[in-house]
């Protein structure tokens, strides 16, 4: 093990770094007696989390003695976010004790409900209409637009540490009536700039901050910024936190923001231990912030002093020669950071070889349709009912692909139907395991219009005519308006066209049952007659009550929709049952996204439903989804959501001409501030550059996802600029070509 205070891992692709970074910290403990709570281990997501952990304790039990505690102890290993909000709450305990942590869906619901009176966004809004019509644009901002744009300025600010407010000189009110008013006090601090965009901005972020605290939230990016103010301010608070730290493990620090690099200097300083790891190559998180550039400079800075080392991992235990070497070969198009180097990959694991030149390739195709129609028959060749597919070795021996071991992977999810309609036909259950094409779902879409309908919500606002708002999802999907009841009478009869044993009267007991939780929500019964008619007991004696609840669960909401519609008929003799219900244990875990911690007041849950459709539509994920079935299909997936994860067989689809590169990368979109804080906030840095290497990495990714099998397609009379360097690569290793 390194004797180095501070070490930077360079792990390439299927190098094993989670099992690295584990074993280090057990060696930490069992060899070197470093206690368990002195050790902390940020992670990028909770999935990742969990998987250290386990690995962790698993090298733990193998260096502890009989009878000893092999347990993890105290020690923190997770997410960033969460360490900053356990510290804030022992470091500041008045102040911050019972606070929770706000995700990304509840965060929206909480801005929709105060856009107006406490945030006042209209006013940003109209300042951004007036901005863009001046420029010669024909429509204003929308609302949607607006919220989008206004919580990336404020996550922004708050990711560079440039954001900060001063709240009312008022105790935070009891009451939830009193709160707009003391919102409305706080004031902006920092300068972010004239004009009216950027002053109805700062307004609107000062009374937004405000608003977290009096509802004693902090998202993501304020947990951040605040423990590094309150670190920076107060050094005694600060001493007590590096006592409580030997080493910090910090996992995919190729993105990684300002703020949070800040927060890993105040916590290692100069005597603290410091293990990074990461791959420059596999910075794909630009367009969140992530910035590549700080692992760049750590890696000058630990090359150039005493108590640093950089320690390359370039063993790849995941692919084939052949994959490998493609994915060095195009590795080698990416532009160097910081002098960072970026070493070959080399073939690590004996048993997988390569058994045929087919195995990898490229190939054109006229259409994309005839491109998706011969992934499909290409995936019921790697797997046959017969037994008589493809094959993958395994630590237990070879076997035959399953459906599960394939993947698509996708630059953009804007086509990702025209995929999943070509497996289907060909009698292959196909899943979206993370990104916004759940909710081209029809069975998502269906309990999405269940759960309006409870809202009280008649229908969505947005241009149906984009393919990233819920409306053009709908529209796209069932080719119904976004009135709740088109859109489950369009989804009913769309399933079961397909299939699924839907009952025949399952439309009108679920109109019926939504109409009845709403009603109850306002305090009116059900009827013994209208209850008679429906068939789940629990939902029935739900509507039942008289008086209006305090509280609401979405999440008990939705279970009583899903009995009410007998959705575990549907698995039956049905593999399309199956990946159903697997869509829907995703909708699950966004549903429970838009929970706020503590309660959701009744009059909460109409804006939660809005914020779930219109940030789901672009942003959801299922990497935590339960699955409510073990489903047999093949993912489809952006590649982006595809990090991390590893197939025996990859289809990356779709390399033309716009849309990889996308013809949005290089593009630099304006922020609501200006002035000086631009010199410090560098937006150059959220796009591409010249050489598309953000792009590169990505593909990079993709790449380097696939075990044995591995084909890159295309369509259209256009060439991407990707595909014209790729195909050459492909045929230089010795894959197939076809154009």
């Amino acid at each position: 093990m390194s004797s180095a205070r501070r070490r930077l891992v360079i792990a390439g692709a299927g190098s094993g770094k989670t099992e690295v970074m584990a074993r280090r910290v057990a060696w930490r403990v069992g060899v070197e007696g470093a206690s368990k709570e002195s050790l902390v281990a940020f992670t990028f997501t909770e999935r990742g989390a969990e998987e250290m952990k386990f690995r962790i304790r698993a090298q733990i039990e193998r260096v502890t003695k009989p009878g000893e505690d092999a347990t993890l102890g105290r020690m923190y290993v997770g997410t960033i976010h969460g360490y900053c909000l356990a510290q804030l709450r022992a470091l500041d305990p008045d102040s911050y004790h019972n606070y929770d942590i706000l995700d990304e869906g509840s965060r929206l619901a909480l801005v929709q409900k105060g856009y107006h009176f406490i945030l006042g966004l209209r006013a940003l809004q109209q300042a951004l209409s007036d901005e863009r019509k001046a420029n010669g644009g024909n429509f204003g901002a929308s609302q949607t637009e607006t919220i989008a744009l206004f919580l990336k300025g404020y996550d922004l600010l708050n990711e560079y540490g440039e954001l900060h407010v001063a709240l009312s000189g008022r105790p935070i009110p009891p009451h939830v009536e009193d709160e707009g008013e003391w919102c409305r006090e706080a004031t902006m601090v920092s300068d972010l700039g004239e004009g009216p965009v950027s002053e109805a901005f700062a307004v609107s972020a000062a009374r937004f901050y405000a608003y977290l605290r009096c509802r004693r939230f902090l998202d993501f990016s304020t947990s951040q910024a605040e423990l590094v103010q309150l670190l920076e301010r107060d050094f005694e608070k600060l001493r007590v936190l590096r006592e409580q730290v030997d080493e910090l493990v910090v996992d995919e620090v190729q993105d990684i923001n300002p703020i949070q690099d800040r927060l890993i200097r105040l916590i290692v300083g100069d005597d603290r231990r410091l293990t990074a790891v990461g791959d420059h190559r596999q910075a794909i998180f630009a367009w969140r912030g992530g910035r590549v550039d700080i692992m760049g400079d750590l890696y000058q800075e630990l090359n150039a002093g005493e108590d640093g080392e950089i320690i390359e991992l370039a063993e790849n235990f995941r692919s084939t020669t052949r994959v490998i070497d493609l994915a060095n070969a195009w590795a080698r198009t990416i532009g160097l950071v910081s002098g960072m180097a970026s070493p070959d990959m080399r073939h690590a694991r004996e048993s997988r070889v390569d058994l045929d030149p087919s195995h990898v390739g490229a190939r054109s195709f006229a259409q994309r349709a005839d491109e998706a129609a011969w992934i499909a028959k290409t995936v019921r060749k790697l797997v046959r009912d017969d037994g008589n597919g493809a094959l993958q070795d395994t630590p237990d021996g070879e076997r035959g692909l399953s459906l599960t071991d394939i993947a698509i992977l996708l630059r953009s999810s804007t086509d990702a139907r025209t995929y999943e309609r070509a497996l289907r036909a060909v009698g292959i259950p196909a899943v979206f395991r993370a990104g916004p094409d759940v909710f081209l779902q029809p069975e998502v879409l269906l309990f999405i219009a269940v759960l309006a309908r409870m809202a009280g919500i008649d229908g969505f606002m947005g241009n149906p005519n984009r393919s990233d708002t819920f409306p053009g999802r709908v529209q796209t999907a069932l080719g119904s308006s976004t009135d709740p009841e088109d859109m489950i009478r369009s989804a009913c009869a769309i399933l079961r066209g397909e299939g699924l044993p839907l009952p025949g009267d399952v439309e009108e007991r679920l109109l019926l049952a939504s109409e009845l939780v709403y009603e109850r929500h306002d305090g009116t019964p059900a009827t013994k007659e209208q209850r008679a008619r429906l068939h789940c007991r629990s939902l029935a004696n739900y509507v039942s009550g008289r008086d209006k609840p305090r509280r609401l669960f979405p999440q008990n909401l939705y279970q009583l929709a899903l009995a009410e519609a007998e959705v575990g008929l549907w698995t039956r003799d049905s593999l399309r049952g199956q990946a159903a219900l697997f869509q829907l244990g995703t909708l699950s875990s966004v549903v429970k996204g838009i929970e706020t911690p503590g309660w959701t007041p009744p009059g909460d849950f109409r804006y939660q439903v809005i914020a779930m459709t219109n940030w789901g539509a672009r942003n959801a994920r299922s990497e935590e989804a339960p699955l409510l079935v073990g489903e047999d299909a093949v993912t489809i997936s952006t590649i982006h959501a595809a990090k991390g994860l590893e197939y025996s067989a990859v289809f990356l689809a779709d390399v033309c001409a716009r849309r990889f590169p996308s013809q949005l990368a290089r593009r630099v979109d304006p922020m609501p501030f200006s002035g000086e804080v631009l010199d410090r906030v560098d937006l150059a840095e959220l796009a591409d550059n010249a050489n598309y290497d953000h792009e590169r990495r990505l593909m990079y990714v993709a790449l380097t996802r696939a075990e044995r099998y591995l084909f890159v397609t295309r369509s259209g009379n256009q060439t991407s600029r990707f595909a014209r360097e790729l195909w050459p690569l492909v045929d230089s290793v010795g894959g197939a070509v076809e154009d």
